[in-house]
């Protein structure tokens, strides 16, 4: 029998040893603008593969442009740098940069994990030559690890003790890795188990995970159990997120089509965006006339690249005007803004929509197209509204325009 999830081996290395606090969340930073948005991203995909150099290089990249851009957001992107310099052991830049988040961001989400990443170590135990609880947690991980190459029937039992021990999660996160990757039924059955019978949710969203990353047809089995059988909506987020590794996209769809949450089936259909797929977002926007549930479906078209369809979508003066605007911001993201916007704006029949053009061509930085509509402006209002959005694509082209707007 073959290992499950073997390709993604880096992926489930990098999700087992970080800690709970450090593992990716989708849902706990989402950049708006498009470029941001993309470094975040990157940065994710290079603290996934431990390459900490790269990783730090995105986020530093990501903080100055959420600093112009989205400043609010910036607390994130300070967290995340924090976590990839203590993996780089270097801590006094991170404790620094902890103190910075708290001085300039005191309300942070990110405050008391960003405390967890530098707090000092528990002190060595008094007895001449006992190990300190930091060193009893990494010969324990080292054991762990070493399991990897044990034959199973020795293996699996161990593991197990291991997921029903009082050891740190850490250890527990790691034990679920080398269960994933031991090729053996009863493994998988350890894992599905803890999905079962864990009270610890960051453990169980963990196991949740590995069977993503696995793809096995009993692990996806007992995702759809999972979801089908939940009432909480953190938990069924989880095992979207799940379907996205696994790239099921029959039951991504089955959940954007019958979730009653219009949060989770706002996720779904952002995820069936990011696996492309666009023939199954069409199909749900078809099927319903929820202008809410229309607006989060074009979004989700937007990230999947379809800018033909959204674009199409904005300029049908019979949708609602929210579904429209949504459909303009979609445009930007879909990678097509600058060839469509501009066309966009000279159809746009309401304040709200040319806002929403506007905005969608921040978020495809058209400084190009912004310019353009500035030089067409018919109003003073209309070219102060253009100027204010095109500062933030491109100081020095409206420096220009003010300039020569000052020496008329």
């Amino acid at each position: 029998m073959t290992r499950f999830g073997t390709p993604l081996l880096a992926l489930a290395l990098a999700l087992a040893a970080g800690p709970a606090s450090a593992v990716l969340d989708d849902g706990a930073m989402a950049p708006t603008d498009q470029a941001a948005n993309r470094l975040y991203w990157q940065a994710q995909s290079a603290l996934r593969d431990a390459d900490w150099t790269t990783a730090l290089q995105r986020f530093e990249q990501l903080e100055q442009q959420l600093r112009e851009r989205e400043p609010r957001s910036a607390d994130a992107a300070l967290y995340w740098r924090a976590h990839t310099l203590v993996q780089l052991r270097r801590t006094t830049e991170a404790r620094a940069l902890v103190e910075r988040l708290h001085r300039e961001f005191p309300a942070s989400r990110w405050g008391k994990d960003a405390d967890a990443l530098v707090a000092p170590g528990k002190p060595a135990a008094a007895a001449a030559g006992a190990a300190t609880v930091s060193e009893q947690d990494d010969l324990a991980d080292a054991a762990v690890e070493a399991l990897l190459t044990a034959p199973p029937d020795r293996a699996i039992p161990l593991l197990g003790k291991v997921l029903k021990s009082q050891r740190p999660l850490r250890t527990k996160q790691r034990a679920l890795f080398v269960l994933s990757q031991l090729g053996d039924a009863r493994a998988l059955d350890a894992v599905i188990e803890v999905t079962r019978s864990t009270a610890d949710p960051a453990l169980r969203a963990e196991a949740i995970r590995i069977l993503g990353i696995g793809g096995d047809p009993r692990g996806a089995e007992r995702l759809r159990e999972l979801y089908a059988g939940s009432t909480d909506a953190a938990e069924k987020r989880q095992v979207i997120d799940a379907w996205l590794i696994a790239d099921r996209k029959d039951l991504m769809l089955a959940a954007a089509r019958s979730e009653s949450d219009p949060v989770v089936r706002e996720h779904a259909a952002q995820m069936l965006g990011a696996m492309g797929a666009t023939a199954e977002l069409g199909q749900l926007f078809d099927a319903t006339t929820d202008p809410a549930a229309r607006s989060a479906i074009v979004r989700a078209l937007g990230i999947a690249g379809d800018g033909t369809r959204v674009a199409a979508i904005a300029g049908d003066t019979k949708q609602p005007e929210a579904v429209r605007a949504a459909a303009l911001e979609a445009v930007g993201l879909s990678g097509h803004g600058a060839e469509l916007l501009a066309g966009l704006y000279a159809k746009a029949d309401t304040a709200a929509l040319r806002d929403a053009t506007l905005r969608a061509m921040l978020i495809a930085d058209d400084s190009a197209g912004l310019k353009r509509l500035y030089g067409e402006a018919k109003t003073p209002d209309e070219k102060k509204a253009v100027l204010r959005v095109l500062g933030m694509v491109d100081s020095d082209a409206t420096l220009d325009l003010i300039e020569r707007a000052l020496g008329d």
